[in-house]
């Protein structure tokens, strides 16, 4: 009986500790991944990659995009894994960014992203209006 007591008291504190905390994990949604982009929201807007890969890859405070003609637009990050706050600084373009209308999009979107939402399948990042956004599932 003892046993089966000391075994419910441990299950629970950890559904209570596992309850109590709201923060993400930073470190298992973004470093180390690649995400690819499944499509970008403004407003009723959605536009598809259409079979070409926008893929993005995070390591510990910088993140690198690649487009399908291999421009690149790369810089830093930083996130807040209980606010959801999430911004981009010293971002720069390798390539042609600006002849590709969805490489344009996601360097607005990452120059004025304010928050992110997701977990270790998808990622949306945010602009603080809310009706602008990229998804990405886990490559």
């Amino acid at each position: 009986m003892k046993k089966i007591k000391t075994t419910l008291f441990a299950v629970g504190a950890m559904l209570i500790m596992w309850a109590c905390s709201n923060e993400d994990n930073l470190h298992d949604i973004f470093v180390g991944r690649e995400w690819e982009l499944a499509l970008i929201t403004e407003g009723e807007t959605r536009t598809s990659p259409e079979g070409k890969e926008y893929v993005m890859t995070f390591r510990e405070s910088t993140f690198t995009l690649t487009t399908p003609s291999g421009a690149k637009i790369q810089g830093n990050w930083q996130a807040d894994g209980n606010s959801h706050s999430f911004v981009c600084s010293n971002i720069n373009t390798s390539g042609n960014i600006n002849s590709d209308a969805i490489a344009s999009r996601m360097l607005y979107i990452l120059q004025n992203a304010t928050h992110y939402n997701g977990d270790t399948n998808w990622l949306q990042i945010i602009v603080q209006s809310g009706n602008i956004y990229m998804q990405f599932h886990n490559k």
